[in-house]
């Protein structure tokens, strides 16, 4: 046995040597990948309180580091019909402010918290912020569609009476990473009045090309 060690010795030593070589290259992949697990933003859309038009969204920040929201954008419909508005900020001038602040005038409501009357800023790691009601967001969507648009009913899906498709979109900025980040989810707003997501989970726009898309989309409405 000794002697077959002695004569094959060079083989065994390059077959241990790449045995270790391949154990290491495993490790090194697992640490690769909790890495970028670590380091990748991860963005949470979340529909709750039921399936009504009362049924409000929820914004989780799910990273290891903080997201600064930059923009939230809602489209309805699909295809040539889909219109998209910005709804990152409250308008007080929409009618709805009013209405939630018991009719308080302008000067109350812009005085406000800074996270009543807009989801930009910090978003801290494990953290969330509520979008609205759906209810809500629809008459914000409405009254921006009627100053944006001279047919405001043939540009609102909503109106059909049937079955639309609702996106929201949140782009910001990771830590120091270069450019916008984005997530999404889409549900489906049906005929009566009942709100489902239509994906399973939130998908994450954080490749090269879809951070493309975001900054383009992004561009838009600053």
């Amino acid at each position: 046995m000794i002697d077959w060690i002695e004569q094959h010795s060079t083989l065994l030593q390059t077959a241990v040597s790449l045995a270790t070589l391949l154990v290491w290259i495993f490790y090194a992949q697992l640490l690769f990948q909790n890495y970028r697990r670590v380091r990748r933003p991860k963005i949470v859309i979340n529909q709750m309180l039921g399936n009504s038009e009362n049924a409000r969204f929820l914004i989780s920040n799910m990273s290891q580091e903080a997201i600064h929201i930059e923009t939230v954008v809602m489209c309805l419909g699909g295809g040539q019909n889909r219109v998209c508005q910005l709804v990152t900020d409250a308008d007080p001038d929409d009618g709805t402010r009013q209405s939630e602040q018991n009719d308080q005038n302008k000067k109350t409501a812009l005085s406000a918290r800074l996270d009543e009357v807009t989801l930009q800023g910090p978003l801290p790691s494990g953290r969330c912020i509520e979008l609205g009601a759906m209810q809500r967001l629809l008459r914000r969507f409405d009254h921006a569609t009627r100053r944006d648009y001279e047919d405001a009913a043939a540009s609102n899906p909503v109106r059909n009476g049937e079955d639309c498709r609702v996106e929201i979109i949140v782009i910001g900025v990771y830590s120091s990473e270069k450019g916008v980040i984005g997530a999404s989810r889409s549900f489906i707003y049906d005929r009566n009045g009942q709100l489902r997501p239509e994906e399973v989970q939130t998908t994450q726009h954080t490749g090269f090309f879809a951070r493309r898309r975001m900054a383009r989309l992004h561009s838009r409405y600053i």
